[in-house]
């Protein structure tokens, strides 16, 4: 019999501390064995689907004996084969001797290079390890204990645009592109730790489509992260075109109307959650990226919230907070109070309310059903126009509408003004793509309104909220991704404190800690004080 799982375990993080590797890796020297020295490239990497070797052998030399290491994802692979694998392989022994003069091998291999500068040297493996993640190429040489590197940077394979689905007045504005390897370049250009792990997986039989797996080792609870290759490498399927394709292959609940993979097409997101303990999925062919596991909290989480400081942040996740309920309760709380709890309403209000309501040739119930779906089709068709021409559309469309409405007197006034509040507080939702599922709440709800009141209102409350609760993603849930004992990080959701007030922990990682920084003490410039 399978085991249960307890509904709050967070699974362990992989590897060892932070400090541990770091610390191993600052005291480790290259080795005069060429071999030696790529395992710890290849070990401290973590064998990388964009890690680069190419071994060659100098003139007169048996063996392989110089080795040109780089990641593709960072580096200008055409440069390097112009400016150094083919003046290496072109190079006759009597070029070499005579630079070989030198006493130095290194020495000797640079001046067989004229046409690269600057050439730098490398003479630890953590100053190696940090040239190739800045985007450098770093040559070896058997019987050398040092290394060269010099920068060859690869040009982005078309410019990088705005990102259209999460833009933001403060922090980067560069968006993901459909090039696998030039986002990747965003995202290591941002996350430069040779623990940051990167994947290859090919899917699809026809389209072969090219899917990257990138995570923190030590950060990234391991359990899910196997969990997750396993559903990779499992999937069977003739083409994948987006990274939507894939989500609806591995969710754990694929007929729920929640979405529980997070999509981005920002890459400071990408590197946030990433540092997080989260996982990104890249597929080539889409500017997104899927994050997982997501949970339910980032509804009202903005890329812009961490650009901010920590009360205006605070400010605008709780305006956030309420006008997703608001968007979704709102219809069905007017229809409930007009039909059942008109004691709740302000006599003078009430009359009004009342009077508006003669003529309508509707029940109140079936003019809101009306107005919610006429809403939608609005939004929807601005979606689709172009964009210099869409948000117009929307906005007088939908006020056009409503005053033709309520003239001919198909619906009244109240509701108008309900409905496109609430219509009005969904664009506050920052993730549209969750926004969407919440959107379809509103019907189930405003239908037990009508027919129960607040009562109906309260059971599919309750029923909504035990749904998300016993949701999962990648079988972490998706309501709770905090151990036990950390409930208070539940707040700092809603409230987002100042930097150095943050949690010391990781809510994927509780072992692992987040170093924050040293907070200087305020001094008065004109006093020394």
């Amino acid at each position: 019999m399978k085991p249960r799982r307890s509904f709050g375990r967070i699974p362990r993080p992989i590897g060892t501390p932070a400090e541990a590797d770091d610390n191993r890796q600052d005291q480790s020297e290259l080795s005069v064995d060429l071999d030696e020295n790529l395992r710890t490239i290849e070990s401290i990497l973590g064998n990388a689907s964009d890690l680069a070797v190419r071994r060659l052998a100098l003139p007169g030399e048996p063996q392989s004996s110089l080795a040109v290491v780089y990641l593709t994802s960072l580096v200008n692979t055409e440069n390097v084969s112009l400016t150094v694998i083919e003046p290496l392989l072109s190079l006759s022994d009597v070029a070499y001797r005579s630079a070989a003069m030198a006493a130095d091998p290194l020495e000797s291999l640079r001046l067989t290079l004229p046409t690269v500068r600057p050439i730098s040297t490398a003479g630890s493996m953590k100053e190696l390890i940090d040239s190739l993640l800045e985007g450098k190429v770093v040559m070896l040489i058997d019987g050398a204990s040092g290394a060269l590197y010099f920068d060859a940077l690869r040009p982005p394979t078309r410019l990088f645009q705005l990102p259209t689905s999460e833009t933001t007045v403060i922090g980067p504005q560069i968006g993901l592109t459909e090039s696998v390897d030039d986002n990747l370049a965003l995202i290591r250009s941002r996350l430069k730790h040779p623990r940051l792990r990167v994947e290859q997986v090919i899917i699809g039989r026809k389209s072969r489509t090219d899917v990257r797996i990138i995570y923190f080792e030590g950060i990234a609870p391991r359990e899910v992260v196997d969990e997750l290759r396993r559903r990779l490498h499992e999937i069977d399927i003739d083409m994948i075109l987006d990274p939507g394709v894939i989500r609806d292959l591995i969710t754990d609940r694929p007929y729920s109307p929640f979405v529980m993979e997070r999509m981005t097409e920002r890459p400071d997101t990408v590197a946030a959650e990433v540092n997080l303990g989260r996982i990104a999925l890249l597929v080539e062919g889409s500017p997104f990226a899927m994050l997982l596991p997501s949970q339910f909290f980032t509804l009202i989480e903005s890329a812009e919230d961490y650009y901010l400081n920590s009360l205006s942040a605070s400010l605008l996740k709780l305006l956030r907070a309420f006008a997703y309920i608001l968007s979704v309760l709102a219809t069905p709380i007017y229809v409930a109070v007009v039909n059942y709890h008109f004691e709740l309403v302000p006599l003078p209000l009430l009359l009004n309310i009342a009077a508006t309501q003669e003529g309508v040739p509707f029940p109140l119930p079936v003019a809101a059903f009306l107005t919610e779906m006429v809403l939608d089709v609005v939004r929807e068709a601005g979606i689709r126009l172009p964009r210099q021409f869409g948000p117009v559309v929307s906005i007088f469309g939908a006020i056009i509408l409503g005053q033709s409405a309520i003239q001919a007197g198909f619906v009244p006034p109240g509701l108008i003004i309900v409905a496109m509040m609430g219509t009005i507080c969904s664009f506050a939702v920052p993730r549209a793509e969750k926004a969407l599922a919440y959107r379809l709440v509103r019907f189930p709800l405003l239908l037990l309104g009508s027919i129960l009141g607040f009562p109906g209102i309260t059971i599919g409350s309750v029923a909504l909220v035990y749904h998300v609760a016993s949701l999962k993603s990648l079988g972490i849930p998706y309501a709770v991704l905090y151990p036990p004992g950390h409930t208070a990080r539940l707040a700092k959701k809603l409230v987002r404190t100042a930097e150095h007030n943050q949690p010391a922990t990781r809510p994927l990682a509780p072992t692992d800690k987040v170093r924050r920084g040293k907070v200087p003490e305020p001094r008065d410039p004109k006093n020394g004080d």
